[in-house]
Parts: structure tokens; C-alpha cells; sequence
């Protein structure tokens, strides 16, 4: 549903939400040491990594989060990371240089993959702006009401804390939530002053190209050839599993930790190539930089770059060159080494990140309930649901599967990359562990971390999925480019030689847009338009209704204050009350878990006001002196609350507004 904002609004908030990935990551990068891709690439992460610890830890100091105070924390870690970088060189204990890409590009080669990037965020962003017809539509999926919410609430309070933003809805304590997402979002929203629902559009619609910089960052990183990285960051941007499905089921943190997944991989790289104070540091905040956007992109980074260690570890036994160890070290030294090394960075990143990791200790341990998805499907379906890049939609994603399939039988031809392999066996086999037997105990307890979930696990499994499917399109270009090599036309041409490699890459691009239908925009914004819709359009009711919307906008002419809390229907639209107005709701989510047990008891009795006085009590405690019922459930069927029924003609109540899918009553005694 629309609010009213202007575009002019919502230009503003995309060009914040760019820069406040750019400047203080790319900050802290830079002090580090990071130049070239592996400094646009980490730049992204970095800022969730300085806007996750400087929310936590600045609350516990009790300082308020703001931009200022953020600026404060950039300049902080900036300062560390250019004094370890310079430590180590006066000390003779780096030498900068060995970090970086084996390979040199062609300046024309940057160029062409920046391109590549750009037409990857352009994808991106149209895939958005087409799932809706519109760029401020109100998200109508599960979990984006607590994300909403969880924004306002830092933006205007300054509790940047693991638990503040819950107590929107589980008051008084708060849930503990790992909250870089909404710490980023919080200074979009404050420094463009447009609306929330705004800002998470301004938020999502580029995730598909930071997926696009990350696959690049990786592949320059390791030495990939130019072509591979463009045609990868296309593939990020075309397949629906990557980002735009978790997208469209609402798991907005978690399509944020998919995207910034192969990042891990550079840090790694970069650290295991020449290990120091600098690159040891970059890698740390890596990890808290993962563990602060979702608490299961760690998870999914470590196994995700796990066969890159294998690999070193396998070229160290077999007496292969190995990058920063010297020649003629023993296998068994190097495995060796590697773990010394990684202790300090381990144990430096779990300082700083110790609120998060004793908050999710202390959250698994608690009463929030854990129900596992226990999805069943053929084994084979699983399969032809992975190679074909789709869950969500009917059509498979055809050429991405012969992308893939070329990818796949040409794997050899990766070189330092063929770690990507056992990468794709392993995602693979997960997610067809949880999408086929997802009922057995064991694979429950495997996949907690990503909550049972078949969709979470495809999105993981896509990762390296993309760049085989990448590596097949590049491979195609080596092809084409070998065959006209040889063709007597070109021979006779000599100037014709040096550009065949670009006006194959140009071709093969231009090939996969047609026969993709622009990179699948089309489908991909389908699959989107679920995020505005709860589901497919015309077989589910959107929860948050232009009448909900209308009738919110009434309540803020009520003068309702900022201790008062409005009663609400949980599952209905006007679980976004605070999101868009600023007003405190009874129910700020639709998650029944653990409700407040005021909040529970009044949904089962609040028409016994009159003769209850358990409910006068929880109304006085809570401070409630109006109701706002809505009429479209979250879930399809779903009835009122049984408190909250026909509430019309009760005594104690006035309806001082009405109309089609709202109505909003006051207590007159």
C-alpha cells in the first residue's frame, strides 16, 4: 500500500542508503589497507560491521546511536586499523604486496566488469520497482513488521542494543536480534527523513547488485579472469535463488548476510596470502560484520569458505606452492601455522563481538519457541528445484541451468578456484537434506542455525551455484573467442586479434540478455511482488489494507501519548502502527511466541472490561485509552482474537472512526 511520498523522498534515501555503505567502511577499509575491488567489495560489509558493534556497544556505554556517534566509532576503527598497518611496517613484520590479486587486469578489463556491476544494480533495482508498480508500498510479509518497527525505534530513541527494538513487541525486556540491518537502516531514515516504508524499499532494492560486487570482489581476489567476474556479477543479478526469493518471503536480514557471504573468501584470501596486524584485522571485522547482519551468515560463510582451506591444505601436502608459505615448507607446518594464525583473529573478533555471541547463547537457551519446517519433498524435485534456480516461481530458470551445466563440466578449467566445487556439493546436499527429509531429528539439529528452512538453504547453496553458472557463461566466451581466432577473416585483420576477447564477452552478454529476457526481470520481479502481496497476487489479502493505512493516519490526530498503547488485533495490518506512525501498539508483531502476558490475557478477554478486573488492570498498566482493530489477517482465515470481537456497542467503548477495513474506539470509563 502506498504512503505518501514524493519520488524526489524516495531518491534521497536511495542515495543515502549508498552512501552510508560506501563511507565508513570504505573508511575503515582504506586505514587497513584495502585498495582496488577488495576495498568496494568489503566497503559494504565493513559499514555493518562498524554499525554493529557501535549500536551494542554504544548502549551499553549508555551513549546514544546517531550519525554523529556512528561517524565517532568510524573514525575509531579507521584509527585502529591504519595504526596496526603502520605498527607492522616500522616493525619490519609486514611487507605489503603478497595480499594482493595474483593477476593483473587490463585497465579496459576493470572497466568492462564495473559495467558488468552497474548493470547488475540497475537489474536489481527495476526488478523492485516492477514487483510493486511502485517504490513506497508498505512490505506485507511476516517478519518485516518487526524490522520496520525495529527501525523507527532506534532511529528515534538512540537504543542501538540487541534487544531494544523488541520491546515493540515483547515489552518490557526485548528480544535479543542481531540488528546491523536495522542500525544501517535507522541512519537512512534519520538523515533522508523519509517515511519507513520507504527506507526498506531504499534498503532492498540494490541487493542484488551488492551480490553482484561481492561475487566480483571474490573472483579479482583469486585471480579470476575478468570475464568470469562480469558475467558472474550478471548471474548474481538473474538468478531468483540468490537474493530476490529470500526477498520475497521477508527475510530481509538474511537475504542481506547471503549477499555478503563471499566476502568472507576475500578476507580469508587476503590473510592466509600474507598474515599481519592489518589483513588479520580486516578479516575479524569480516566476521563480525557477518554475525551482526544475520546471525546465520556466519555460519554460512565459514562452511561456504572452508573448501578454500581444504584446498590450500591440499596443495601443502602434495608439496604445491601455496600462497604465503615459502618453498619446501612441510605440509603438516602449514596446516599448522594456519590455525596458530587464526587464534589471535578468532579470539580478536569474539571480543568484539561478545554482546552478540552472549546474546544468541542467551536467546537459544530462553522460551522463544523453536518449530522446525519439516518439508518432505522427492528427493528428485529437490534436485530440479537447485539446478534450476527457483522455488517460489513455476518456470525454471532454463539457461541459468545450461549456464550452470557448461559451468560445471568445465570445472577443471577454474584453477585456484575449483574449492568452488566441493562448495556447491556441500550447500547442495544440505539443502536437499532439509527440503527432503527436513522431519528427521538430525537434520533439524544440522540446520538450526538457518531454522530448518529449505528456502534459507537454497539460498545458500546459490551462492556457489552463481559462480558455476558465471564460470559456464565465461567459458562460452573462451569458446567463441577461440573459434574466431581461427577464422580467416580475423586472421588478415591484424587489429581484429586484440579485441576479440571484448567483442566476444560483448556477445555472449548480449546472447544471455535476449534469451533470459533481460536477465529475468520480469520473473524475478514476480517473485518479488510475493514481499508486497504476502503471497502471489489475487489469491491472498495484503495484511496491511488503505483502510488500515487511513485509520492510522486518524490516530495521530487523537493526541495519543508517547507512555499510551494502542490496542490491537496481532494479526491484522495495524501490527505496523509504530512503523508508520510512531504510536506504540499492544501487538508490534505478528509472532505469537511468547507474547507479554497483558497483551495475551486482553486478546482473550478485553470484552469483559466491564466485568473482568484482570483486564482493567492490564488496560491501566499498560496505559491504553484506544483500540484500533483492522480487518485482513497476516494468516488467510485467521479469526479476531477472541477478546477483540464485536466490539461494537460495547459500554465501555466509543468508535470515534470507521470506515471499510478499520475502525478506531476510545475507553470512556
Amino acid at each position: 500500500m502506498p504512503t505518501p511520498d514524493t519520488f524526489w523522498s524516495y531518491f534521497g534515501a536511495t542515495l543515502t542508503y549508498l552512501a552510508v555503505l560506501a563511507v565508513p567502511g570504505g573508511l575503515v577499509g582504506r586505514a587497513a589497507g584495502l585498495r582496488g575491488w577488495a576495498l568496494a567489495g568489503l566497503a559494504p560489509l565493513l559499514s555493518y560491521t562498524v554499525t554493529g558493534l557501535a549500536g551494542p556497544w554504544l548502549a551499553l556505554a549508555g551513549v546514544s546511536y546517531n550519525p554523529l556517534t556512528v561517524a565517532g566509532v568510524t573514525a575509531v576503527l579507521a584509527g585502529i586499523g591504519f595504526g596496526l598497518r603502520k605498527l607492522g611496517q616500522s616493525r619490519g613484520w609486514i611487507k605489503p604486496g603478497a595480499e594482493e590479486p595474483p593477476k593483473k587486469w587490463h585497465p579496459r578489463a576493470h572497466y568492462a566488469v564495473a559495467a558488468c556491476v552497474a548493470l547488475a544494480v540497475g537489474i536489481s533495482i527495476l526488478v523492485v520497482l516492477s514487483a510493486r508498480g511502485g517504490t513506497t508500498a508498505v512490505f506485507q510479509r511476516w517478519d518485516t513488521v518487526f524490522h520496520a518497527n525495529g527501525i523507527r525505534y532506534i532511529a528515534e530513541t538512540g537504543d542501538g542494543s540487541l534487544t531494544g527494538m523488541g520491546t515493540i513487541n515483547w515489552y518490557p525486556d526485548g528480544s535479543f536480534y542481531p540488528n546491523a540491518y536495522h542500525l544501517v537502516g535507522s541512519l537512512v531514515y534519520s538523515i533522508s527523513g523519509t517515511t519507513i516504508p520507504v527506507t526498506l524499499n531504499a534498503i532492498t532494492m540494490p541487493v542484488a547488485g551488492i551480490f553482484a560486487l561481492s561475487m566480483v570482489a571474490l573472483i579479482r581476489q583469486l585471480g579470476g579472469r575478468a570475464v568470469f567476474a562480469g558475467c558472474t556479477a550478471l548471474v548474481a543479478a538473474a538468478a531468483t535463488t540468490g537474493a530476490y526469493e529470500s526477498v520475497s518471503s521477508g527475510l530481509l536480514p538474511f537475504a542481506l548476510g547471503i549477499v555478503l557471504t563471499p566476502l568472507a573468501v576475500v578476507a580469508l584470501a587476503r590473510f592466509l596470502a600474507r598474515p599481519g596486524l592489518d589483513t588479520g584485522y580486516v578479516l575479524a571485522l569480516t566476521a563480525v560484520g557477518l554475525l551482526a547482519a544475520h546471525s546465520s551468515a556466519l555460519f554460512g560463510a565459514l562452511l561456504f569458505a572452508f573448501p578454500l582451506v581444504v584446498q590450500r591444505w591440499y596443495r601443502a601436502l602434495r608439496h604445491k606452492p601455496v600462497d604465503g608459505v615459502p618453498e619446501g615448507r612441510g605440509g603438516w607446518r602449514v596446516i599448522g601455522g594456519d590455525v596458530v594464525k587464526m587464534v589471535p583473529v578468532m579470539a580478536g573478533s569474539g571480543l568484539l563481538a561478545a554482546p552478540h555471541i552472549l546474546g544468541a547463547l542467551k536467546f537459544t537457551s530462553g522460551s522463544y519457541p523453536y518449530y522446525a519446517w519439516g518439508s518432505d519433498l522427492p528427493v528428485l524435485k529437490s534436485l530440479g528445484l537447485l539446478v534450476t534456480f527457483r522455488q517460489v516461481l513455476s518456470a525454471p530458470q532454463v539457461w541459468l541451468t545450461v549456464l550452470l551445466a557448461i559451468g560445471v563440466l568445465s570445472l577443471f578449467r577454474l584453477g585456484r578456484m575449483r574449492w568452488v566445487g566441493l562448495s556447491a556439493i556441500g550447500f547442495s546436499a544440505l539443502f536437499v537434506l532439509v527440503a527432503s527429509f527436513g522431519a528427521e531429528p538430525w537434520v533439524i539439529s544440522l540446520s538450526r542455525p538457518w531454522w530448518n528452512d529449505r528456502y534459507r538453504l537454497m539460498a545458500l547453496a546459490a551462492i556457489p551455484l552463481c559462480l558455476l553458472a558465471g564460470h559456464g557463461m565465461a567459458e562460452l566466451q573462451r569458446w567463441f573467442a577461440k573459434w574466431a581466432s581461427g577464422r580467416s577473416w580475423v586472421k588478415s585483420r591484424p587489429a581484429l586479434p586484440a579485441r576479440l576477447g571484448l567483442a566476444t564477452a560483448v556477445f555472449v552478454v548480449a546472447a544471455s540478455a535476449v534469451l533470459t529476457k533481460g536477465f529475468y526481470t520480469e520473473s524475478n520481479a514476480h517473485a518479488v511482488s510475493f514481499l508486497y502481496y504476502n503471497g502471489p497476487e489475487g489469491e491472498v489479502t495484503p495484511p496491511v489494507s488503505a483502510d488500515e493505512l487511513a485509520a492510522m493516519n486518524e490516530l495521530t490526530k487523537m493526541n495519543v501519548g508517547p507512555d499510551e498503547k494502542v490496542l490491537n488485533e496481532r494479526f491484522d495490518g495495524t501490527a505496523w502502527l509504530y512503523a508508520i506512525t510512531g504510536i506504540h501498539p499492544v501487538a508490534g508483531h505478528y509472532d505469537p511466541g511468547v507474547p507479554p502476558p497483558d497483551a495475551k490475557y486482553l486478546a482473550l478477554h478485553f470484552r469483559d472490561y466491564d466485568t473482568d478486573p484482570e483486564v482493567r488492570a492490564a488496560v491501566r498498566r499498560l496505559n491504553i485509552k484506544h483500540v484500533l482493530i483492522g480487518s485482513t489477517p497476516i494468516k488467510i482465515g485467521e479469526p479476531p482474537a477472541p477478546g477483540l470481537r464485536d466490539l461494537d456497542g460495547l459500554g465501555f467503548l466509543r468508535k470515534d472512526f470507521s470506515n471499510a477495513g478499520a475502525s478506531i474506539y476510545t475507553l470512556t470509563r
